[in-house]
């Protein structure tokens, strides 16, 4: 696809396999509070972390506010048999646990050596910072992405906003007409796709099995990576497999 340049790609469940960083960070921090990480635990804890991440991208909450809130949510609505303690410290063993688990989607990195080719390869994330951080710096695509990581805990502004668009295309140098050029890349329609349609970019959204469609639609719509390579051109290398 020649008529892009720069590549705004998300982290997590885009590059990052966050699901099995998040089993094993929920795991320990569970084992370590002394809880049984049971199946029903693990279910509600995700299904309030999900809303409060929506919540966040809807700017209802700070990320700050989000890690102990998500903990206290679980201490109010699970039967645990015992004090659980205080949710600040669960959020900090969590997020230490999750910044040890740099997991990678299969054919990720051979995807951005690939891509890196031909694009320019920006990493745009609402993660945690000490968690991406950490996390890219002991994986194999740091190098592909050098210092274009844009995380918006660092930036005042977050996915979907259009003020994070913008200011991560000022620190590229992109203007004017060379937006046409900037594809975003992500796996969530609510800060990946349709901040790429507040900004007015175009945007490939990586659709997980069980994702729903929503109003906002993207460009391009891929359901693996290998997907995503073809469309991008990258799996003109005979041995390219993901």
């Amino acid at each position: 696809m020649t008529q892009y340049r720069w590549l705004l790609m998300d982290a997590d469940n885009t590059l990052f396999d966050f699901n099995a960083a998040e089993e094993f960070a929920l795991t320990r921090t569970l084992i370590r509070y002394g809880v049984s990480p049971t199946p029903e635990v693990k279910a509600r804890y995700r299904a309030i972390n999900s809303q409060l991440w929506l919540d966040y991208d809807q700017g209802k909450i700070t990320q700050e506010a989000l890690g102990p809130k998500r903990f206290q949510l679980l201490f109010e609505t699970a039967d645990f048999s015992s004090e659980p303690g205080d949710p600040a410290q669960w959020s900090a063993f969590f997020l230490n646990s999750l910044a040890d688990c740099p997991v990678l989607l299969p054919g990720a990195e051979a995807l951005c050596r690939r891509l890196s080719d031909d694009y320019i390869l920006s990493l745009t994330t609402n993660g945690v910072s000490q968690v991406q951080r950490k996390r890219l710096k002991s994986s194999p695509l740091a190098r592909y992405f050098g210092e274009r990581v844009f995380i918006s805990g660092e930036m005042g502004c977050r996915k979907p906003e259009k003020a994070y668009f913008d200011a991560v295309l000022s620190a590229l140098g992109v203007t004017g007409p060379q937006r046409s050029r900037v594809l975003v890349v992500g796996d969530s329609l609510s800060s990946d796709i349709k901040g790429a349609f507040l900004s007015r970019l175009d945007s490939v959204w990586l659709r997980s099995p069980s994702a729903k469609a929503g109003a906002v639609k993207p460009t391009y719509e891929v359901n693996s990576l290998a997907q995503l390579a073809r469309l991008l051109g990258a799996d003109r290398y005979v041995n390219f497999s993901i």
